[in-house]
């Protein structure tokens, strides 16, 4: 995906202050809410959310492309995941995998 992909689906989805990083993943100084758009997956690949990330009532059945680091809470609640792979190691609050179709943490 290059930079100018990255900047528009940026823009798209209202996430200001973040950094391209040169693996394409980006950083976001500030929230992530990204719910009940109708996703399937996530549109980006996040590496570090320094506020909170909220991408609850999609349809996503991964976590690909999630922030590894999440400063605020992580809610996934409400899609149609089956795994938490791929999902932040370090979320600072809470991590809301609520009605989702997990088989296993």
């Amino acid at each position: 995906m290059s930079e100018q992909e990255i900047h528009d689906i940026c823009e798209e989805l209202f996430i200001k202050e973040y950094t391209i990083n040169t693996d394409g993943s980006i950083d976001v100084d500030g929230n992530v809410y990204i719910s009940n758009l109708d996703l399937s997956k996530l549109p980006l690949k996040f590496n570090i959310v320094h506020g909170s990330f909220d991408c609850s009532y999609n349809n996503l059945t991964t976590l690909d492309g999630s922030p590894k680091v999440v400063g605020g809470f992580f809610n996934v609640s409400d899609n149609n995941l089956t795994s938490l792979i791929g999902g932040p190691v370090n979320v600072k609050y809470s991590y809301v995998c609520s009605n989702n179709e997990l088989v296993s943490l």
